[in-house]
């Protein structure tokens, strides 16, 4: 993920997400781009505006059933806050010019019910990330309500799943792999077997290289039930040394995006880890190797027996 991920919160009045986004181009540039329906087209849908305080908005999506969606104008103070409503929920964009050829942006999207505080701001981040691609001279169209078959969308959904997880894990749909395991050994012995290749290659999986480095790319190959070959292609996407480490977790030739978490806390001289997968449900179902069910048990191998083992016996 390139921009930061909103951040979630419960309101009395449902849940916020809030973006923070820095836009190399002027403010006017940017209040064109939220408000004209001529540049709403390419990076959100079609979207007719009755252009007033109390006007009606008309969404329309891009599916074949021609779906529309209704809202209204709450507030147009050009060219720094533009709000209003759809079905129900709250969009407030606040922009402000840095310099006369930057402009930060705030984003906040409100009164959300729980079935929708995971998705929405997925959807949102990916709308922003267009917006920009706009303002930089796109004149991609985006499918606005097509189903998503390449998959893309799956990536901001988990990695907002996995953010709401620890403090609000009643808006996740589809639960994790969690497995949790108190090792023996301090938390630097076992932060290097995590995270050093010589390692990693003793007790994981055979990786063709490895660094705990955001934004290193690496793969290693498995094997399913019956025999079925897989190459994992992953890439680190956060690294907290002697805490947490995270990478992504997809099939090559599959669908589907998934985030591997590992997680370290010290407890005197022991450590415990805490291993989390979110993500599965985005996997072709239908694949026996890819069932919640499968992971669990492969995780319980690696982190409950394969790992311990190797700390048990490896030589300082």
């Amino acid at each position: 993920m390139k921009a930061p991920l909103g951040k979630l919160a419960k309101e009395k009045d449902g849940y916020q997400v809030v973006f923070e986004r820095v836009f190399n181009h002027p403010i006017e540039k940017v209040w064109n781009a939220i408000t004209n329906p001529e540049e709403l087209k390419f990076w959100f849908t079609d979207i007719k505006l009755d252009f007033r305080p109390g006007g009606a908005i008309t969404f329309q999506f891009r599916d074949e059933e021609k779906t529309a969606s209704y809202g209204e104008i709450v507030a147009i103070e050009p060219p720094n806050r533009f709000a209003w409503t759809w079905e129900g929920e709250l969009a407030v964009w606040e922009l402000a010019a840095l310099d006369e050829h930057t402009t930060r942006l705030v984003f906040t999207y409100s009164k959300l019910t729980a079935d929708y505080a995971v998705n929405a701001p997925a959807g949102f981040h990916d709308l922003l990330d267009l917006l920009e691609e706009r303002l930089d001279g796109s004149e991609k169209m985006y499918p606005f309500g097509v189903a998503d078959t390449a998959g893309e969308h799956h990536k901001a959904q988990v990695h907002y799943a996995e953010a709401a997880y620890a403090a609000y894990p009643e808006l996740l749909k589809h639960q994790p792999v969690v497995v949790e395991k108190v090792l023996d050994k301090p938390v630097e012995q076992v932060w290097r077997a995590i995270a050093d290749k010589a390692q990693l290659k003793q007790w994981y999986f055979d990786l063709d290289d490895f660094k705990p480095e955001v934004g290193f790319h690496f793969t290693f190959p498995g094997q399913g039930h019956k025999g079925a070959q897989y190459i994992h292609r992953c890439t680190v996407t956060e690294v907290v040394p002697q805490k947490k480490l995270q990478y992504s977790w997809q099939y090559e030739g599959h669908p589907g995006y998934s985030l591997v978490t590992f997680e370290l806390a010290e407890m005197g001289n022991k450590t415990k880890l805490k291993l989390t997968h979110h993500g599965l449900e985005t996997f072709p179902q239908e694949n026996a190797d890819f069932a919640w069910k499968s992971f669990t048990g492969g995780w319980n191998e690696i982190i409950g027996k394969m790992l311990p083992d190797f700390l048990n016996n490896i030589k300082l």
